[in-house]
């Protein structure tokens, strides 16, 4: 089986490239968690927080005023604008 791959992309940098066991996020319907072999979609994110659990167990969150998500064949691309001052740059 796969690992679920993720990047979580802003305007300005790269938040987050990596293998993990989930993703939590902040949907335009409400919050939805994303595993490995989740089926394809693609989804609008409202103000609120990406939780990523990391395949080292670290859980790691980041600030998002909005975004789209995309889930397809184990490989996830969040693409947000970040809140200012909110996200470590070295993470």
């Amino acid at each position: 089986m796969e690992d679920l791959y993720l990047e979580i992309i802003t305007p300005e940098k790269i938040l987050y490239d990596g293998h993990v066991g989930m993703v939590e996020v902040p949907g335009a319907a409400g919050r939805f968690v994303l595993l490995r072999d989740h089926a394809p979609i693609i989804s609008t994110l409202i103000r609120g927080t990406v939780r990523v659990i990391g395949k080292d167990g670290y859980d790691h969150s980041f600030k998002c005023k909005q975004g789209v998500v995309e889930c397809h064949d184990n490989h996830t691309i969040v693409l947000m604008d970040e809140i200012p001052d909110e996200n470590k740059a070295d993470l």
